[in-house]
């Protein structure tokens, strides 16, 4: 049932009623005052829940048919009270059926009200809609003349032209036929123009001209008196001649007029990217999600850093499981770095409220305590600040230990119980000290908590169960010895106990009784996982272990010993026996200790989670697991713990797969990695433990979630003169950017993006783009991820990616071999280049040659493979008498150097094919090669660690020196006077004319080889070299350094801009920084890998850029950058 609004009623602390409501023929109509903009909206809600799905369907349309200046906006849709309500603009003078009652519309008004209207329906019919109930009561009028048309309850596709309903006055002969029964007809635009000519008729005759509508050319003659005769001979037409639109028609009544008319022509506004999420979070409310992301994709578009735009697709790409909280607020603090708070206390609002979600308790405080001292009267702020206060204090305790191998907590964390790899068993009580030893023996295969969280179960890798008082740490009665056991499981009442064995068979036994246990049967291998219901009568068994389990979960009746329920993984392919592939190696699945719930991990599948009293699935959502160790399920299946070998944990909603919380900062660098993890049975807490140490914290709870963010309608009016004003500015940036005067066209650039919603339009952004050669990159105007790949069993191990020079193609190598061509903007194969005869092996490295026109793919078989993108032409380059193992190509991408594992090298010409050089250089293989920018000297390092100086054509080394390690690579400097030499300790710089040491910088990092050691800027002038917390930039001839970035962690991967103005730096963590070289401050913080980087590239400009991490993942950005220019 609706609960009715009452007037001066606060819903949600937000919305004030305002008067009585209004009934209308779906639902009532409420004006409430939206207390935070100020601004009067008009709410419809449904009469009755079974007009849910009717009002939902009116509510859909209205969403779609967006903003025009004559009909009444949809601001947005939002379910209130398990109730879906369609918020409008409200119009504050009444309805024209009330104006005609009044008597107080003069010929004038009429006919500009008349105009009006056909021009609000005309809309609605170029948006392919018919609306199928104008009359008067559907126009509403503003106090200065302005009408539009309301009500598209009844509206339809014009494609579909079925009968939705109506009024009979308003009846076209169609509809009447219709509701007669007549299911043959059809509804088209004509319908909207017979019923507007009905209510044009009785607005000048002022009174109802007949109760059946379809008679209306029949009753027209009986208000002929009333009409000019103009008027009346077109309103005429409408009934004889059906037009389908009204454009002749709007012609003819402004020529009725003895003067002017005064109003232009409208046309539908388009919306901004505040429109465009408000439309999404409606689409949302009624059930179309896939519409609702692309509006959202299409307001990013329009603006990347759009702060509601960025929050609601945030969020709703989190609770879906797409994306991790902490790329919610990377891109939220983006967003707010970029453009600042639209609002006051906006940025630090939403922020707060996604963090709260997150329970980051501490952050959320201090950014909601900001929201609010910014905006007092922000309801939302002390909400969110009234639940930060009502929490529990977070839980955060830590102890020394050995290597965990298995571990449960007992209630509220106050009993951790832990096994060590070495065989040990521990107690640990926080409030107590440190760690006790309670036993040591065979390694411990399992362990398992009941009995209220007070009884312990211990398994060691020689069947031997024992039973532990966790309070006291003191050994039970009931030691059981089960030979090949692998799961234990204890009762919730402490009564039973179970244990799953390697041949398949669970053992079920009753503490204190005599007599043998209750033995299941039904497992085909292996019992990896076992979890016992409360009282003992119910077990739930898994066997999952690579493919040496059967890749079941049972559930079974212990008194009967019945199988009631099994599940098996989604089908991913057919057997050769012809059956399903249901059973991956890498499945992974997780029980609750109750025996109700189990968790899947189903490799190239799904997350699902099962009841198994239902034996139904309710609940999937998207993952990326991988290798994590840890894997645990919590009561009442309200979160699952995931653990993995680096220093992180989460806890995700196992229903959907969303990201309830990330630990990794706040853990303790002492514990390396997680490899074992456990959940309170209260739900309360979590401990994890690693390599020496264990940690509780305080699990996610439920309950608050941050609210949508509606933002500020704007009227059509104003959207117009905005979108007016911006195109006259970019018309003649565009004008001053042809006649070649650039900093006049940048003087319009910054004029065009104050306009109002217009900051970071995309026509803006390309024209800085267009401007970025002719000035100084000044500042960054926005940083946004255009899309990602996952790669894992698709890419090269580790990723092979080239991007073009403009930033409008990328290559990626396959394992297979084949080569893959995207539209770098797009995210599309353009086409594969198949691996074909004579391409021996998988692709090493690739690069862009001859302008941007050749790929050149480098295998682990030694090969060279050059390949023409525009026409797909094919040519392989072998070494002269061993595979190719290092090639250079020169600067300007014509020429290759090359030199392969007998110690030759070689020059070609890319175009001819052409030998241009040949030598004997060493008797070793060649790890690395440079060629001189003047194509007079070539430099190989080879296996002997020796680095030789050849002139070209010449029969000795010019100088040769001995390194004590291994080098990784050499570059030539652009005045060819010295040679860059690449090693694991850093980069020297050698004299080209007799190889003595110019200048050195050492990269004090651990580092693993294939990272990069130095990059360069495109002239090759200056370089960028890493340090143990820094990033230098120096002069490549002379070794002057130009700027030192300080980090906050070690710099893992980097990639220097084309200009070197700027740096890309990825650390350990998961996050990238852009960072101003002149002013040392980071610009942007991205997030969304979730692995070590491995590649950063740049596209020659600096406005493209793609990143990929070890494990395969590829995600492709944009970068916006001012220019300065004089």
């Amino acid at each position: 049932m609706t609960v009715a609004w009452t007037p001066g009623q606060v819903v949600l602390g937000q919305y004030e009623v305002v008067g009585e409501p209004k009934a209308g023929g779906m639902g009532v109509v409420n004006r409430v005052r939206h207390l935070e903009w100020e601004v009067d909206l008009a709410v419809k809600t449904p009469l009755a829940s079974a007009s849910f799905a009717r009002f939902e369907a009116e509510a859909g349309t209205w969403v779609g048919l967006g903003l025009h200046p004559h009909t009444v906006n949809c601001v947005y849709v939002r379910t209130i009270d398990g109730v879906p309500r369609v918020f409008a603009e409200w119009v504050d003078g009444g309805s024209l059926a009330e104006a005609i009652r009044a008597g107080r519309l003069d010929r004038a008004a009429q006919l500009d009200i008349a105009i009006q209207t056909a021009w609000g329906l005309q809309h609605a019919h170029d948006s392919g809609l018919v609306h199928q109930d104008m009359k008067p009561a559907n126009v509403m009028l503003e106090p200065d003349g302005t009408a539009k048309v309301t009500d598209f309850g009844l509206a339809v596709a014009a494609s579909e032209g079925t009968f939705g309903g109506g009024t009979p006055a308003y009846f076209s002969p169609e509809q009447a036929a219709a509701a007669a029964g007549d299911r043959g007809v059809r509804l088209t635009p004509a319908t909207d123009v017979w019923s507007w000519a009905v209510t044009v008729a009785e607005m000048v005759a002022g009174r109802r001209i007949t109760r059946y509508g379809q008679a209306a050319a029949e009753a027209l003659q009986t208000v002929r008196a009333d009409l000019a005769p103009a008027l009346y001979e077109l309103l005429a037409s409408c009934f004889a001649e059906r037009p389908a639109g009204f454009g002749e028609l709007v012609d003819q009544l402004i020529g009725l007029y003895d003067k002017p008319y005064r109003r232009p022509a409208p046309r539908p506004a388009l919306l901004r990217s505040d429109g465009l999420s408000n439309q999404a979070l409606s689409l949302l409310d009624l059930g179309r999600p896939e519409e609702a992301e692309a509006r959202w994709r299409e307001a990013i578009t329009a603006d990347p850093h759009h702060l509601p735009s960025v929050y609601n697709f945030g969020l709703h790409r989190w609770r879906t499981g797409t994306v991790t909280g902490e790329e919610v607020v990377s891109g939220l603090q983006a967003a707010r770095a970029a453009g600042g708070d639209p609002e006051p206390g906006l940025g630090a609002l939403l922020l707060g409220s996604v963090e709260l979600e997150r329970h980051e308790d501490d952050r959320a405080g201090e950014l909601l305590r900001e929201a609010a001292a910014a905006d007092p009267a922000s309801a939302e702020a002390v909400a969110a600040l009234r639940e930060r206060a009502g929490r529990a204090p977070r839980i955060s305790a830590g102890t020394l230990a050995g290597e965990i191998r298995t571990m449960v907590v007992g209630p509220a964390g106050e009993h951790v119980l832990f096994a060590i790899r070495e065989g040990g068993l521990f107690v640990w009580t926080p409030s107590g000290g440190g760690p006790r030893e309670l036993a040591r023996g065979e390694k411990v295969t399992a362990i398992a908590l009941g009995g209220a969280g007070r009884l312990g179960a211990v398994l060691r890798e020689d069947g031997a169960i024992t039973l532990w008082d966790l309070p006291a740490g003191t050994p039970r009665d009931g030691a059981r010895t089960a030979p090949g056991a692998m799961s234990v499981a204890v009762s919730g009442d402490g009564r039973f106990l179970a244990a799953g064995h390697r041949d398949g068979h669970i053992r079920v036994w009753e503490l204190g009784a005599a007599g043998a246990p209750v033995v299941l049967s039904g497992h085909t291998a292996q019992v990896t996982t076992l979890a016992l219901s409360r009282t003992g009568r119910r077990v739930l068994s898994g066997s999952f272990d690579n493919l040496e389990g059967d890749g079941t979960v049972r559930h079974w009746h212990v008194s009967t010993g019945e199988c009631v329920a099994t599940w098996i993984g989604p089908s991913r392919g057919t057997l050769v026996s012809g059956e399903p592939w249901v059973h991956y190696p890498g499945d992974r699945v997780a029980l609750s200790a109750d025996a109700r719930y189990a968790v899947a991990a189903w490799q190239d599948g799904p997350l699902a989670l099962w009841d198994a009293r239902r034996a139904t699935v309710v609940g999937e959502g998207s993952h990326r697991m991988q290798y994590e160790p840890v894997m645990e399920l919590g009561p009442g299946a309200r979160g699952l713990l995931i653990g993995g070998s680096r220093r992180t944990a989460q806890v995700v909603d196992p229903r959907d797969g969303r990201s309830l919380r990330t630990f990794d900062d706040d853990l303790p660098e002492e514990l390396y990695g997680v490899q074992a993890g456990a959940i309170s049975p209260d739900g309360a807490v979590l401990a994890l433990g690693g390599i020496d140490y264990v940690v509780l914290r305080a699990m996610p709870g439920s309950g608050y979630r941050a609210p949508w963010r509606y933002a500020r309608p704007r009227p059509a009016p104003e959207l117009h003169r905005a979108q007016e004003s911006f195109d006259h500015l970019m018309a003649q940036a565009r004008e001053r950017f042809e006649a070649q005067r650039f900093a006049a066209a940048a003087t319009l650039l910054r004029t065009a993006g104050t306009v109002p919603g217009y900051h970071r339009h995309p026509e803006l952004l390309r024209g800085w783009r267009s401007l970025l050669p002719h000035g100084r990159r000044s500042g960054l105007i926005a940083a946004w991820e255009l899309y990602h790949a996952e790669g894992r069993g698709h890419f090269t191990q580790p990723p092979t990616v080239a991007l073009h020079p403009a930033g409008r193609l990328m290559a990626t190598g396959q394992w297979t071999g084949d080569v893959d061509l995207w539209d770098f903007a797009q995210g599309q194969v353009l086409h594969t280049f198949e691996r074909g005869p004579g391409s021996q092996g998988a692709m090493r490295e690739v690069c862009w040659a001859r302008g941007g026109t050749l790929l050149v793919v480098h295998t682990w078989g030694g090969i060279l493979r050059l390949i023409d993108v525009r026409d797909g032409r094919s040519h392989v380059v072998e070494g002269e008498t061993g595979g190719i193992s290092a090639f250079q190509l020169d600067h300007s991408g014509e020429r290759v150097l090359l030199g392969d594992e007998s110690g030759t090298m070689r020059l070609l010409g890319l175009e001819s094919g052409v030998r241009l050089f040949l030598i004997r250089a060493t008797d070793s293989r060649i790890r690395a090669v440079t060629v001189s920018p003047d194509f007079t000297r070539a430099v190989c390092l080879d296996d002997a660690h020796e680095v030789r100086m050849w002139r070209l054509n010449t029969r000795k080394p010019e100088w040769k020196t001995r390194l004590p390690f291994t080098g990784q690579g050499l570059h030539f400097s652009p005045d060819n006077r010295t040679v860059l030499l690449e090693e694991l300790t850093g980069v020297t710089g050698l004299d080209a004319a007799r190889g003595k040491k110019r200048f050195e910088f050492p990269g004090r990092r651990s580092t693993t080889s294939g990272h990069t050691n130095v990059a360069f800027s495109a002239d090759r002038r200056l370089a960028a070299t890493p340090d143990a917390s820094s990033l230098t930039v120096w002069d490549t001839s002379s070794g002057e350094v130009r700027h030192r970035l300080a980090l906050p962690e070690v710099p893992v991967e980097f990639a220097l801009a084309p200009d070197a103005t700027f740096a890309v730096v990825a650390g350990g963590t998961d996050a990238v920084g852009i960072w101003d070289l002149a002013t040392g401050r980071c610009l942007r913080t991205m997030e969304g890998h979730r692995q070590i980087m491995h590649r950063i590239r740049l596209s020659e400009d600096g406005t493209a850029m793609v990143t990929a991490d070890l494990v395969g993942g590829l995600r492709a950005w944009e970068l916006a950058w001012e220019a300065d220019v004089d």
